[in-house]
């Protein structure tokens, strides 16, 4: 499983965390669906369902996810994908 301080560096880097001005408020849209995704993919690779080898292209996905140009859906143990202006889904993995 992702370790909660890696994922929240990685999407601490694409902004996807905005603090209130005090910092009493957090505002994360996308942060835990986001971290769900992750937490699968991690499942996935632990058990050989996806290689390690393939990381990189699914931290690509949630980052155009975090970015808002591609929405994600995970039915049926299967992740899908869309262009943000697109009706239909694609099997992502």
């Amino acid at each position: 499983m992702i370790s909660r301080e890696a994922f929240l560096g990685h999407v601490a880097n694409r902004q996807a965390i905005v603090y209130s001005e005090d910092e009493s408020v957090i505002f994360a849209e996308k942060v835990f669906f986001a971290y769900r995704v992750a937490e699968w993919i991690f499942n996935k690779i632990s058990v050989g369902e996806i290689d390690i080898d393939e990381i990189d292209r699914y931290w690509g996905m949630l980052s155009r996810y975090i970015n808002d140009e591609i929405d994600l859906k995970i039915e049926d143990d299967v992740l899908y994908f869309n262009e943000v202006d697109e009706n239909e889904y694609e099997e992502g993995c």
